[in-house]
């Protein structure tokens, strides 16, 4: 390397002695110089160590972002599991819930037997169901003419002044039109008052509070589907009788759901008096005998119904919803029997209090338990859940104490209505497909090829 003279260099700067104009800019422009080239390497090595930084950051990023994304699908493993248990879980369930107990396990889903002792099996085990779904709410009935007369009678002759029949002028009979019957297993035919004294009238509300305070619900076998039907039943054929018998198989554990959402309604009620659900007046199938409603009137459905399980002296039955005909009314739900459900309507009315409507129809549509030992009643007894019921129309109407189908009934001092609902019932069809007789199979097909007209 080339040493620097510094002597000859101050030599020939010694010129600027006599120019110190030009010092200034010189000495400016050699300090630019020494500042310029620096910066400019530290400029391009910065950039170039920037964009290494920026590109290490964005690789650093992407890894994170991967990490993180595995992350989460790690986390989301428990959520999908339990998803597909939910999903596998409600299959189940709707197995389980058209898995119920049988009325007779002789019968079902066809049998080489030809005993009519077979069927009156089933008909003795529905009467009898019926009479315990009675007990298990408390049911009882409002009373008689016949007890309200009895009491009458056992008044004392002061009460009177005479004898009974005194009121009207000794040995003198009771007027024709108190003496209709106001009760017939619960249900009120009947009443006038014309001709009552204020005495008479004060014994009879006191037979009639007896009578409330002696039941939990008023509730009779009369206002029970089927069971006049069962009463009066007689075997004529073989395939009648088995259809009647799985109809009225549905039926049962439709009624038994009714029941025990009034048994839950009224678990804490010590009387009529105090209970929130009143009084059943019907559970029905068809809507024959319901006339009144404008609605029905004024619909395509608004006949009484005669669908499938309701041929000649049958009127009664359950039926299978096949297509709108069959149908009590338009189903919101738009089910009808397929594939994957049997379909269901029934009708249901009852009196309660009038803060209780909406406990009523949540109470009618809550999971209920049952028990199931298979389809042949011979395996371990298994509790299983079930909740079948959707409501489709609903009405509530006030209460007339005074009108003959309550004067005899004593509600309590809270406001009542009378609720009135039509509700859907679904079984999953591939569930108990196995355990329905081939009479009722081909009854859907001709059903179901009469509204389309396809097999």
């Amino acid at each position: 390397m080339a040493k620097i003279d510094i002597k000859e260099l101050l030599k020939k700067l010694s010129f600027l002695k006599n120019n110190l104009a030009l010092l200034v800019p010189i000495l400016i422009t050699v300090v630019a110089l020494l500042l310029f080239i620096p910066t400019k390497i530290l400029g391009g090595r910065l950039r170039k160590t920037v964009q290494q930084s920026v590109q290490t950051a964005r690789t650093i990023e992407d890894l994170g972002g991967q990490v993180e994304e595995a992350a989460r699908a790690k986390q989301m493993e428990p959520y999908m599991a339990a998803y597909a248990r939910d999903a596998n879980q409600i299959e189940i369930m709707m197995k389980q819930a058209t898995m119920r107990e049988l009325l007779t396990y002789r019968i079902f889903p066809d049998t080489s037997e030809r005993t009519q002792l077979l069927f009156e099996e089933f008909k003795y085990n529905y009467l009898s169901g019926m009479d315990a779904l009675l007990e298990s709410v408390r049911g009882g009935t409002a009373p008689t003419m016949g007890d309200i007369q009895q009491a009458w009678k056992n008044a004392p002759k002061t009460m009177y002044g005479d004898a009974y029949g005194g009121m009207y002028g000794q040995g003198q009979m009771m007027p024709s039109n108190m003496m209709m019957e106001p009760s017939l297993y619960g249900r009120g035919q009947g009443f006038s008052t014309m001709g009552m004294s204020e005495t008479q009238r004060k014994i009879m509300d006191t037979v009639c509070q007896e009578k409330a305070r002696a039941a939990s619900v008023y509730a009779g076998p009369m206002d029970m589907a089927g069971y006049l039907y069962w009463t009066d039943w007689k075997f004529v054929d073989h395939n009648d009788a088995t259809r009647d018998c799985w109809y009225w198989q549905l039926g049962y554990w439709i009624i038994e759901d009714v029941m025990g959402t009034i048994r839950e309604m009224n678990k804490e009620a010590t009387s009529v008096l105090d209970a929130r659900v009143k009084r059943l007046m019907n559970v029905n199938f068809v809507l024959g005998r319901m006339a009144g409603r404008s609605m029905r009137r004024s619909t395509p459905y608004g006949r009484p119904l005669g669908g499938i399980g309701t041929g000649a002296g049958a009127k009664e039955n359950p039926t299978y919803v096949t297509s709108a005909k069959d149908a009590m009314t338009a189903p919101c739900t738009g089910r009808f029997c397929g594939e994957e459900f049997d379909v269901v309507h029934f009708n249901v009315r009852v009196v309660v209090e009038a803060r209780d409507v909406m406990a009523f129809m949540k109470q009618l549509c809550t999971a209920k338990t049952h028990e199931f030992k298979g389809w042949k009643g011979n395996e371990p007894v298994q509790t299983y859940a079930h909740n079948q019921i959707s409501i489709l129309e609903s009405s509530t109407a006030p209460i007339n104490a005074e009108t003959y189908d309550h004067y005899l009934y004593r509600y309590g001092d809270a406001p009542v209505v009378e609720l009135d609902l039509i509700c859907e019932y679904v079984f999953d069809k591939p569930t108990y497909e196995g355990m329905k007789p081939k009479v009722v199979q081909q009854d859907i097909i001709d059903a179901t090829t009469k509204t389309t007209g396809r097999r």
